[in-house]
């Protein structure tokens, strides 16, 4: 058999090892794309982290092996980790951290009926990602990344931000409470947002908004017919006599059995009422499921229906 050399035995080990940096390069590629959506969730920037930090890690290993630096394919893995590596320490990645903070603090502050805590941190989180939005569209439509608006835009979010407390944590992972004097700094119409909010949160403690596009009454009930329509006492028998008019048999417009229970699970639709588009929202009382439906605006034009999807157990 005949003898391998040596020197044949290091360059092929050389060539291995190459190709180990290459695999990490082809893997964190994908990986680092996560810190450059704007929807990003918290836990999908913290995997992405944590995951690039252990590609650089390893490759700082590689590189520290004989002939690894310097051979002619190296720089090619390379490009694609340091590239990565901007995208960790990027500003956007900062903001899209700070947006996971910010979405958290506000389903908090929601539990909580903590309206203006609920407009503020939402504002923060819609701002932070709409740089985002910023820094990815600029390269595509020919422009060179954030311009001077956009930077001083970042600089004042990071340091709303850190006035808020959504830049740190205490032990528990919760955000550490805002400073007083922010409250005041913040927009009034900010302030405004939140005093509507209230003002929904006191007339749906009523209960669901009757569907009678000329009733303001909450308090409605379901019922049996018309299909998906809540009622109040009044309108069900404007809405029987209407019916019936029409040749519908009398009494057609009934509470539907079991009406409408404090601790059944509601289901809102919340819809684009002149494109396409709509998501779900579950609740656990009518209140809730009429506050919901008021105060939630996915779209420009946002309407509502309200169902009853499951009956609380006996």
């Amino acid at each position: 058999m005949p003898q391998v050399s040596t020197p044949s035995l290091s360059a092929a080990e050389t060539d291995r090892q190459v190709r180990r940096l290459y695999d990490l390069a082809h893997r964190v590629r994908p990986i680092a794309h996560i810190l450059a959506h704007p929807q990003a969730t918290g836990d999908g920037v913290d995997y992405a982290s944590a995951r690039i930090r252990r590609a650089l890690s390893a490759a700082r290993r590689l590189l520290t092996l004989p002939g690894v630096a310097e051979h002619e394919e190296a720089p090619h893995a390379l490009s694609s980790l340091t590239a990565a590596e901007r995208q960790l320490n990027a500003p956007t990645t900062t903001l899209l951290r700070i947006a996971a903070a910010a979405q958290e603090a506000a389903a908090r502050a929601d539990a909580a009926d903590d309206d203006l805590r609920v407009v503020v941190f939402r504002d923060i989180e819609e701002r932070c990602r709409s740089l985002v939005d910023t820094a990815v569209v600029a390269p595509i439509s020919g422009r060179r990344g954030w311009s001077a608006r956009d930077r001083a835009a970042n600089e004042t979010l990071q340091q709303r931000s850190a006035l808020w407390g959504l830049t740190e944590r205490d032990d528990s992972g919760a955000a550490l409470p805002p400073q007083p004097e922010q409250v005041l700094r913040e927009p009034a119409e900010l302030s405004w947002q939140a005093a509507e909010r209230a003002a929904a949160r006191a007339r749906c403690a009523a209960g669901i908004r009757c569907t009678e596009q000329t009733c303001l009454t909450y308090g409605a009930v379901k019922v049996t017919f018309p299909v998906g329509a809540w009622l109040c006492a009044a309108c069900i028998r404007v809405v029987d006599t209407r019916l019936t008019a029409n040749g519908y048999a009398p009494g057609t417009v009934q509470p539907s059995p079991g009406g409408t229970p404090e601790r059944g699970r509601y289901t809102v639709r919340l819809y684009n009422a002149t494109g396409k588009g709509s998501r779900t929202v579950e609740c656990s009382s009518p209140q809730r499921a009429q506050f919901i439906a008021e105060t939630e605006r996915p779209f420009n034009n946002t309407g509502y229906t309200i169902w009853i999807s499951a009956e609380p157990r006996s």
